[in-house]
């Protein structure tokens, strides 16, 4: 299998008014096509910076990021949004129809495509009443916090792209809800390239690969089972559950 993402010794600095820290010290790894993958560790650890980098909101400082062996900073608007899709930590909910909510991710999806999609994540009830045209948001219907993760997991569906970034896709949620948008996740994006980034252990073993970080490093990186064996940092997590 070909490499999909290649981070390749990547620093960040940030300055801050305590001075300045550095988020990222040389991270290097790889994720290839079809595997996914979680990224874990404690808020801080830098996971996010990743994140972001991988996003382009800012550019490595030092070290190269690649998609498909291409330099991501070669990329322009238009094809990194043909290569990535992404589930926000925070989802936003427009005051608009649910087709319109939907459309945002998929422009020339048809109601048909919309229907099976909502359907496939669970949120049928959206249909009762008014159907598509369904009004959310300001004056109209307010979404749960499984809700809205599963709108964003639908956006990110219609919007069809090979690499899926996730970023804490569980965050908030009762134990009972998030064992469902964990369900659900390894269900739908079956054949997909999956990034999640999370500092939560449930449903981690279903995960191809596991990459610990702590204080802008990768520690150690394996299967599930691979790290419990080792008894290191992500045995010591499991342990505290």
């Amino acid at each position: 299998m070909k490499p999909i993402i290649q981070v390749q010794a990547v620093s960040q600095r940030f300055s801050t008014a305590s001075g300045e820290f550095l988020a990222l010290q040389n991270v290097s790894f790889d994720i290839h096509e079809g595997e996914t993958v979680s990224l874990i560790g404690h808020s801080g650890c830098g996971k996010s910076t990743l994140l972001q980098l991988l996003t382009r909101a800012w550019d490595p400082q030092r070290g190269q990021i690649r998609f498909n062996n291409t330099l991501l900073t070669d990329f322009s608007e238009q094809a990194l949004r043909q290569t990535v899709s992404v589930v926000p930590q925070r989802v936003p909910l427009f005051s608009a129809t649910l087709r319109d909510n939907l459309l945002l991710a998929a422009p020339h999806a048809s109601d048909d495509a919309l229907r099976a999609m909502l359907e496939q994540v669970g949120l049928q009830k959206l249909l009762e009443d008014e159907g598509l045209n369904s009004w959310l948001g300001e004056g109209g219907r307010q979404l749960s916090g499984g809700e809205l993760r599963r709108l964003a997991i639908a956006r990110a569906l219609l919007h069809d792209a090979p690499l899926m970034l996730l970023d804490e896709p569980t965050e908030g949620l009762d134990a009972t809800t998030e064992s469902q948008i964990l369900d659900l996740l390894a269900n739908v994006m079956r054949g997909k390239t999956v990034l999640m980034v999370t500092h939560r252990l449930r449903g981690l073993a279903s995960f191809d690969r596991i990459i610990v970080m702590d204080n802008g490093q990768i520690i150690e990186q394996g299967s599930h089972a691979e790290l419990l064996t080792k008894q290191g940092r992500y045995y010591q997590f499991k342990q505290r559950l």
